[in-house]
């Protein structure tokens, strides 16, 4: 026996079909929320004010020549920074930090030491993964580079 669709069952149908669909987007929303808080780095307006002072420490750090070769494995950092002649570029006081690219509550700070002419060391075990590797002078001669990093 067939019976026949009312009024009230497509009304029903239509809510319940409604319900459905806003129960999934919260559940999705309060996921979203939760895994990533919004803004990843912190101060971007403010730096988005100091540009300028930041292109001025990119064109001091270009006409002093330097280059930087890293590498980065299990067991920690080596960064090796050299002059225009070729030289290692010692003494310098470094900010550095792996950057994860996902949750800053996961970034690695790293205390980058002199290990001979132009080479500074980190150790710090690495988990697997893709990593930034963020190094600055937050003081003296300029110098910042990042660089994209895949641990296996």
């Amino acid at each position: 026996m067939i019976r026949e669709i009312k009024g009230h069952h497509v009304l029903i149908g239509l809510l319940v079909f409604f319900t459905v669909i806003i129960a999934v987007n919260a559940v999705f929303l309060t996921q979203a929320i939760r895994t990533f808080r919004g803004e990843d780095e912190p101060r971007s307006y403010i730096q988005g004010i100091n540009y300028n002072d930041t292109l001025e420490r990119r064109d001091a750090q270009a006409a002093l020549g330097w280059s930087a070769v890293s590498a980065v494995d299990a067991e920690g950092v080596r960064l090796e920074i050299t002059d225009a002649d070729g030289q290692g570029v010692t003494g310098l006081m470094m900010d550095a930090r792996l950057r994860h690219p996902a949750d800053s509550s996961l970034d690695i700070p790293l205390t980058l030491r002199g290990d001979g002419p132009g080479v500074y060391r980190a150790q710090a075990e690495i988990p697997s993964g893709r990593w930034t590797l963020v190094v600055s002078t937050p003081d003296g001669p300029p110098f910042e580079m990042e660089q994209e990093i895949w641990l296996q």
